[in-house]
């Protein structure tokens, strides 16, 4: 997987599930050109034609996604405050998207990231400019390129703000407790709280936990168990938070990584 400087949350479908590793080619690439607020392009492509009804699981990240289901032909934002472990999609169908920093969406439309959050939102709520009868005439590999342009021009004059920097600020320097966070942003804990929902759709404790997680997993997936450690209370806290955001144990997960 690609190692970028600050918050680069994991998506591990290919390792949770073998029918989807045996079924679908997925694959990230930072996109240097957006590199202020979008943290990768991926994609899905079949590797076979055979048509099996796959479960992809999508780890909670804090993040807002364009997505692209290309066979379906819809495009829009959205992004999950839990890991889902059931999201349906056939074998045979291609989808594509670009995984925005947390914090982006809002800046960038002007909109709460509740609208992004736990649903499926059409770019053209966003966007009414947008054309998708038109993105859906170019071919997968052209639509890849389409998808990139449009977002370099909607970027061309924007820089980042505090609250979309922020995951990659505490990635480097994470907290210990909401209310160091608190501190640490200068912020009343209920200013924090109404920020964090406008910014993020999540909590500042939802925050830290998913920082937790990802780092933890960073860790996990060098073989890194030790310093993964140091992130938690003790082991069964360790333990506890990896089955309930990816559904197997720590030890698991190293199995899998090394098979």
């Amino acid at each position: 997987m690609p190692k970028t400087a600050g918050y680069y949350p994991i998506q591990i479908p290919y390792l949770l599930s073998e029918p989807f590793q045996q079924y679908v080619d997925y694959q990230e690439e930072p996109v240097a050109s957006l590199s202020e607020f979008v943290i990768c392009y991926w994609q899905m492509i079949p590797r076979t034609k055979e048509i099996q009804l796959l479960e992809n699981i999508i780890i909670a990240d804090g993040c807002i996604d364009l997505v692209v289901a290309f066979d379906q032909q819809q495009i829009g934002f959205s992004g999950t405050r839990e890991t889902d472990f059931h999201f349906p999609v056939s074998s045979t169908e291609r989808f594509m998207g670009l995984r925005l920093k947390p914090g982006a969406f809002a800046q960038l439309f002007q909109r709460s990231a509740e609208q992004g959050m736990d649903q499926f939102l059409p770019i053209e709520r966003i966007d009414s400019d947008f054309d998708s009868e038109e993105f859906f005439k170019h071919s997968f590999s052209e639509a890849k390129e389409y998808l990139i342009a449009y977002c370099e021009n909607q970027l061309m004059t924007r820089t980042a703000d505090a609250y979309t920097r922020l995951f990659d600020e505490l990635t480097e320097q994470l907290p210990a407790s909401a209310a160091e966070l608190y501190d640490q942003l200068g912020l009343k804990e209920r200013s924090c709280q109404r920020i964090f929902q406008e910014k993020y759709a999540l909590s500042p404790k939802k925050v830290l936990s998913i920082l937790r997680f990802q780092k933890g997993l960073n860790d996990l997936l060098q073989i890194n168990e030790q310093t993964t450690l140091n992130y938690y209370y003790d082991q069964s806290h360790f333990i506890q938070d990896f089955k309930r955001n990816i559904g197997i144990t720590p030890r698991e997960l190293i199995q899998y990584y090394r098979n």
